[in-house]
């Protein structure tokens, strides 16, 4: 997998969504994965990135929020287990642009991202200058 690259499943515990590999892998074999929801629910609702069914996906057919302080630092080799599984069923990639707005929200103090999975974001020279 590779930033960009999308799934469904269930693997950062708050559901069946869409999630984005957002990273390379870290030294330690982890990639940074999000998730989305569309979700009117104050506790999940974040403007630090807001993707709409015009940002090109097919899966995104409401008004979703980037999950940024649900982001998680997943190891490379289990979310290859849970894909040879069946457990996640991959989904188009977001575009080079969708993808650069999601990295922006990232990046900006509102998004809540956790230190770690930005300082990973950060290395790998995939936020914005």
């Amino acid at each position: 997998m590779k930033p960009g690259n999308t799934f469904l499943g269930e693997v950062i515990g708050i559901g069946k969504h869409l999630h984005v590999v957002l990273s390379n892998p870290s030294d330690s074999g982890k990639f940074v994965v999000l998730t989305m929801i569309s979700t009117y629910d104050e506790d999940y609702k974040n403007d630090a990135c807001v993707l709409r069914q015009s940002d090109g996906h097919p899966f995104i057919k409401h008004l979703s929020y980037v999950a940024y302080e649900k982001a998680v630092l997943y190891p490379v080799a289990k979310l290859e287990l849970l894909e040879k599984n069946g457990e996640i069923k991959p989904m188009p990639s977001f575009s080079p642009e969708t993808l650069a707005k999601i990295l922006k929200g990232a990046d900006s103090i509102s998004s809540r991202l956790r230190d770690d999975c930005w300082l990973v974001l950060d290395n790998q020279g995939l936020l914005p200058k």
